[in-house]
């Protein structure tokens, strides 16, 4: 009794075809991300791009916080407060996530575009 071949002739290039488009889509996609962070005290908030590389001394309501953006990454470097949770929450880079000095009144946001609408490799 012969096998039946499961792979036909044609499926290989859609399957080559739909790879490749599957990549550029990936590729194009994260090219358009671009993410911020938004640093917010009592008296004043900054925005920069993630990307930057900046150390932002910020006056709370008990003394300076330090928060740091560099290598794509934010956290909350030193505080006055007395517990350090803002500190040991770390190194942040992914949309969604802070970090906040609640008793001197800090936070600290990344935010990014919405590409919910985007085209990416599940809707295919």
């Amino acid at each position: 009794m012969k096998k039946k071949n499961p792979i036909k002739l044609l499926d290989v290039p859609v399957l080559v075809l739909a790879a490749v488009l599957i990549v550029i889509s990936s590729a194009y996609n994260r090219d358009k991300v671009s993410s911020k962070v938004t640093v917010r005290g009592p008296e004043r908030t900054w925005i920069f791009p993630l990307e930057a590389e900046e150390q932002v001394y910020v006056k709370g309501v008990i003394g300076e916080t330090l928060v740091e953006i560099r290598d794509g990454k934010a956290a909350i470097i030193s505080s006055p407060c007395g517990g350090q949770t803002c500190v040991a929450a770390g190194k942040m880079h992914k949309n969604g996530q802070w970090a906040a000095c609640l008793p001197n009144m800090v936070f600290i946001l990344i935010e990014g575009e919405d590409t919910s609408e985007a085209i990416d490799a599940v809707s295919w």
